[in-house]
């Protein structure tokens, strides 16, 4: 129990003694404060009613001689002599012999001499008498009061002197106890903070600090094993992270890259370069189909420092690189909606693998690369679509304008030929070669008409040629040999169109003039230029072939000139006709074209 006893005490426990100890001091010193500011109170009741007494008393000798309306004074005068005020301060300073001596002589003398006084003169010398003893009190009450003040003022100054020796004690034992513990204890802390695990400190005592020390020096230890630990994951998950930065860049600049209006080649191979740096993956190669033709398609293999010199290029030559030991083949298929875009081939070394991250990404990538060659094919539908609701909207006014006056100018020059017998020779001859003209217009009209109402069930050239070339196979009772050796999406919707027309309009005149048993079409890219020949073993061009078929070469010529090229008609050098039509094809970047 003893030992207990004398166990020292708690910081917080220590603390909230002094902390009483100036409660205490503090309410000890404002106590005795108060009782004897009680009794200087008491004694300013008195002494403000001994100067009532004294005003009271003059007023009695002004009133002389006194009259019945006066005994009020007199009443007034005996109540304040005789007031509590009065009697508890004399009883506090032990004045109750003068106090009993005043109210004597006023009621002794001083009362029945007013009573009896006929003039002041009479009275004056005892009123003089009565406020002298009056003022003999109030000294009294005065020099207590002193006293009493004194006593205040000392009791103050000794409470005051015994809080600053209190308040002195306090800040050493703050500065011993509390701060300086304390700044050893920040010191550590921030060494910690600095990643300086050998710093320790020394506090002594058992109080708290004392134990908050050991607490920081275990936990400083414990610290310095684990940091080494937390280092090496932290030097692990940065490079994680630094490895998904690159693959999230990589993948915004190939979206970027991607969907922007340059030629699909200078979209494509960067990318596949970009992916060969972040991957193991080796000779990579994009094969964008056309139209999910599986074997007609467009190469796109990795270049180092790819770069499209040529507007009309299709694709950068492939480098030869060396090729790995041993690899595994890697395939991609981009598909959307079960509809073939192309295919990403690759060649994994052997002993390397694709990571969770990689794999990832290159599903991503694979993901933005059938958008991408969806977005293309649709944008072509959408180009093709404008073409022929245009083209349809032309057959339309041709239709609903030429074609009923031709009409109706028929009916007319019928109703004049009914009346043969009426007309001159001259003018039925006259009439005949009107209608025979107008036949001839309404036959080309109605051709035209024809071809302005032609739809491509898919976009681009080599469906349309190949639906023409079987139509006219049918046609003609024998096949149409087309022979296409152009790279597949390298001429626009807008152009394409006006190849086939020339194509058809070239085949339609075999049919119906050429007499042939064999015809055929090509398409050949060469440096830049595309060349489209119609031919065929007929009977040839007559002297006047021209004029009489003149209506179908100026559509093929003016076709021509709207792409920007040359159309020839050519006799073949072993019997037949061919037409070559030669142009530059443009390179679709989203921008407006003119519309056939």
């Amino acid at each position: 129990m003893l030992k207990r006893l004398l166990s020292p005490l708690t910081l917080f426990n220590q603390l909230a003694l002094i902390v009483l100890l100036l409660a205490l001091l503090g309410v000890a010193g404002m106590s005795l404060a108060s009782w004897l500011a009680q009794g200087i109170q008491g004694n300013a009741h008195a002494i403000n009613k001994a100067g009532s007494m004294r005003m009271q008393s003059y007023r009695l000798l002004a009133a002389i001689p006194l009259t019945e309306q006066d005994s009020a004074l007199l009443d007034e005068m005996e109540k304040t002599t005789w007031s509590n005020d009065l009697a508890q301060a004399a009883q506090q300073d032990g004045q109750q012999d003068k106090l009993a001596a005043l109210q004597h002589y006023w009621r002794e003398v001083l009362e029945p001499a007013l009573r009896r006084a006929q003039n002041a003169d009479q009275v004056k010398p005892h009123v003089a008498g009565f406020v002298g003893r009056i003022d003999q009190l109030v000294t009294t009450f005065d020099h207590t009061t002193e006293l009493r003040l004194q006593r205040i003022i000392q009791l103050q100054m000794g409470m005051a002197a015994l809080m600053g020796l209190l308040i002195i004690f306090t800040v050493i034992w703050l500065r011993k106890r509390l701060l300086r513990p304390w700044q050893k204890l920040l010191t550590m802390a921030q060494a910690i903070g600095q990643r300086d695990f050998t710093h320790r400190v020394q506090v002594r005592g058992r109080n708290e600090m004392a134990t908050l020390g050991i607490a920081l020096n275990s936990m400083s230890a414990e610290l310095a094993e684990s940091y080494a630990s937390l280092e090496q994951r932290v030097r692990e998950k940065t490079a994680g992270l630094e490895q998904k930065n690159q693959m999230l860049s990589f993948l915004y600049q190939a979206n970027r890259r991607l969907h922007s209006q340059a030629p699909l080649c200078q979209r494509l191979s960067p990318v596949l370069s970009e992916l060969q740096h972040l991957t193991p993956l080796r000779n990579l190669e994009l094969r964008v189909y056309e139209y999910e033709d599986e074997e007609n398609y467009e190469e796109y293999t990795y270049q180092p420092d790819s770069s499209c010199e040529a507007s009309g290029c299709n694709l950068c030559p492939r480098e030869p690189a060396p090729q790995p030991c041993e690899s595994t083949p890697q395939k991609w298929r981009l598909t959307d909606n079960h509809i073939q875009y192309g295919l990403v081939l690759a060649q994994l070394p052997i002993g390397c693998s694709l990571t969770h991250d990689q794999q990832q990404l290159v599903l991503t990538l694979m993901e933005q690369l059938t958008a991408t060659l969806a977005l293309e094919r649709q944008y072509e539908r959408q180009q093709q679509l404008v073409v022929m609701e245009e083209r349809s909207a032309i057959a339309r006014e041709l239709h609903d304008s030429i074609a009923q006056s031709l009409s109706c100018l028929k009916m007319q020059v019928s109703c004049l030929q009914m009346q043969g017998a009426t007309l001159p020779p001259e003018m039925q001859t006259l009439l005949s070669q009107m209608r025979s003209e107008l036949n001839t217009s309404w036959r080309q009209l109605r051709e035209l008409l024809t071809t302005f109402r032609l739809q491509l069930i898919e976009p681009g050239l080599r469906p349309a040629l190949e639906e023409s070339c079987r139509e006219f196979s049918e046609k003609l009772g024998f096949p149409v040999v087309l022979d296409y050796q152009v790279p597949p999406r390298l001429v626009p919707s807008h152009q394409a169109i006006h190849l086939v027309q020339i194509t058809r309009e070239a085949l339609n005149n075999c049919l119906k003039h050429a007499r042939a048993t064999a015809c055929g079409v090509s398409v050949i890219h060469r440096e830049n230029q595309m060349t489209l020949t119609i031919w065929d073993n007929g009977r040839g061009i007559p002297d006047n072939g021209e004029r009489r078929n003149h209506y179908g070469l100026i559509i093929m010529r003016d076709r021509a000139q709207s792409l920007k090229g040359d159309c020839q008609v050519l006799a073949r050098p072993n019997g037949g006709t061919q037409i070559v039509v030669s142009f530059i094809p443009e390179i679709a970047t989203g921008a407006n074209h003119e519309s056939p």
